[in-house]
């Protein structure tokens, strides 16, 4: 018995991987980069282009938001319940120029 894909077309430097290995090394190959924040810049995919997803950072966004507005609220309303703060925080939220929904690009 033959193992499957042995020794057949594909393997070796002929593959559909040498075709992607060769495609990076050319796509390198003009790249000139020292040190590493120049490096890491080079090899970053996408880059500084516009940001398609906001909605992925909303979460992290909003508990930023919130652990800075907590003291403010809590200076501007004392004795509130925690739940009633935290309403009145995503509110200022929705409106908020920090919310990555409300950036225009």
């Amino acid at each position: 018995d033959a193992m499957i894909g042995a020794d057949g077309p594909g393997d070796g430097e002929d593959g559909p991987d040498a075709v992607g290995r060769a495609a990076n090394i050319a796509s390198m190959a003009d790249v000139q980069a020292s040190g590493l924040d120049s490096a890491l810049s080079a090899l970053s995919v996408g880059g500084s282009g516009d940001d398609k997803h906001p909605e992925k950072r909303m979460k992290a966004a909003y508990k930023a938001y919130e652990e800075k507005m907590m003291p403010e609220m809590k200076q501007q309303y004392p004795g509130l319940k925690r739940q009633q703060y935290l309403d009145k925080i995503f509110a200022l939220w929705k409106k908020s120029s920090e919310n990555p929904m409300n950036q225009q690009s």
